[in-house]
C-alpha cells in the first residue's frame, strides 16, 4: 500500500472514531440509521466493507472493532479494549 492510499484509510478510520466518540458524548449507546450509513461510508473509504449491519451495535463494540482497523492498518497487534476495562 503506498504512502498516499495509507493516509486516505487512516483518516477515514479517524473519522469513524470521531463519530463514536461523539455518539458517546451524545448520550447514545447504540448506532442509529443515520451514524449506520455514515460510518459504512468513511469504512468503505477506509476499504473496509462491513459484514453485518452496523444499526443496532453497541457503539463501545464497534469503537473495539474500529480501534483493531487501526492496528492492523498500522502493523501492530489489536489491543481488545474489553480485555483493559474488563466490559
Amino acid at each position: 500500500m503506498n504512502a498516499p492510499e495509507h493516509r486516505t484509510r487512516q483518516l477515514a478510520l479517524d473519522r469513524c472514531l470521531q463519530l463514536l466518540e461523539e455518539a458517546q458524548v451524545g448520550g447514545r449507546t447504540r448506532i442509529d440509521g443515520p451514524l449506520g450509513a455514515s460510518l459504512r461510508r468513511h469504512l468503505e473509504h477506509a476499504g473496509v466493507i462491513a459484514d453485518h449491519r452496523l444499526e443496532g451495535r453497541r457503539i463501545d463494540r464497534v469503537l473495539d472493532d474500529i480501534f483493531s482497523l487501526q492496528a492492523q492498518l498500522l502493523g501492530q497487534a489489536p489491543e481488545d479494549r474489553r480485555q483493559r476495562t474488563g466490559t
